[in-house]
């Protein structure tokens, strides 16, 4: 599972990237929440690094610079839980790469993914979407109150060998 985009490489997280991946969540959570809330911590991501369907982004010179997370859950689905670009290479399609790589795993494991967005984003709506995430479900005060959340399903694609 691995791929090239720009000057970047991406492939399924280890565990020795869970340092880099958290330092990543930090910056990128610090942009987008404001740091009004914690972003998830470096013990969590080292679980999800090894047990987790994470994708990293590196560049050339091995930083991660962009990365993707999504867990299995009880109900055998996956929820896809973050997506994050470096702010050095945002706009790179960088997001749809993770995409790519993402909805090849999940259609190899033929799995289910749900994920939760503001309804207000319309750029990760538009993204979301474009890969198959169709099913949604409108939920008023999700996290507080004051946050409304769109949960969004894709369904498995099975996958068929041809002979």
């Amino acid at each position: 599972m691995t791929s090239l985009c720009l000057d970047v490489f991406f492939e399924k997280a280890t565990p020795h990237d869970f340092l880099s991946v958290a330092a990543l969540d930090r910056v990128v959570w610090q942009a987008s929440a404001g740091g009004k809330y914690i972003p998830d911590g470096e013990h969590t991501w080292r679980i999800w690094c090894e047990h987790a369907l994470t994708v990293v982004g590196k560049d050339s010179q091995g930083k991660v610079v962009a990365a993707l997370l999504a867990f299995p859950c009880a109900n055998q689905s996956y929820c896809l839980h973050k997506v994050m670009v470096a702010p050095s290479h945002q706009g790179q399609g960088m997001g749809a790469k993770l995409f790519d790589v993402l909805i090849s795993e999940l259609d190899r494991l033929g799995v289910d993914c749900f994920l939760t967005v503001s309804p207000s984003n319309t750029r990760a709506l538009k993204l979301y979407r474009r890969y198959g995430f169709t099913k949604e479900n409108f939920v008023q005060g999700f996290y507080r109150p004051e946050e409304d959340r769109l949960i969004l399903i894709r369904q498995s694609v099975e996958m068929t060998t041809t002979r």
